[in-house]
């Protein structure tokens, strides 16, 4: 984790460190573990170490993946942590995964003291907000066939680790349609 907080955001001195460190709660995780449910209040940063999740939300009866995560990296409801509002989506994690989590209550009081992790927090945010951005304009931008592909370049896992359903939710098409595209990539490929 140390590695991952000084590439985001520059040096920690040990202190710091020791003192993040402290605050560090580890859990080991199963296939199916819910760990934030639509309507309750994100309240950590977690640094996935192992395994694989997504973020889902229910929209009007149907199930819709929004995002996948593959460890090692770190995840969070962003919104919800920041507002203290009810998250609009679920985080589930799809395989047995290795966490660490940094509740944010406390993470925010080292921010006071250890202005290298209030740096590395800002970075973070940073990140995220690229990340939504991204994800946004492929939204608006992008159809079915160019999400696809662009999984096939830059995330090739998240087409092994996650179920057929999962996928063609995340791509806005049915799992049948995801068959048909992944039969028409294999053909234009050989």
């Amino acid at each position: 984790m140390r590695q991952y907080l000084e590439a985001v955001g520059g040096p920690i001195s040990e202190e710091a460190w020791e003192a993040t460190q402290s605050i560090i709660v580890e859990q080991e995780v199963t296939a199916g573990t819910l760990l934030l449910e639509n309507g309750k209040v994100c309240d950590a940063i977690w640094h996935l170490v192992s395994g694989a999740g997504r973020f889902f939300e229910w929209h009007d009866g149907e199930e819709y993946t929004t995002h996948f995560f593959v460890g090692p990296t770190f995840f969070t409801n962003y919104h919800s942590l920041l507002s203290g509002e009810p998250s609009e989506f679920n985080i589930l994690m799809e395989e047995e995964s290795q966490l660490q989590i940094l509740p944010y209550p406390l993470l925010q009081g080292l921010y006071g003291t250890h202005h290298a992790l209030e740096r590395v927090g800002r970075r973070f945010a940073e990140q995220m907000f690229m990340g939504e951005f991204d994800r946004r304009r492929q939204l608006l931008h992008w159809d079915a066939t160019r999400h696809y592909e662009h999984l096939e370049e830059n995330h090739p896992e998240v087409l092994r680790r996650f179920a057929q359903k999962d996928i063609a939710s995340y791509l806005g098409i049915t799992p049948v349609s995801l068959s048909r595209l992944r039969k028409q990539r294999r053909t234009s490929k050989g």
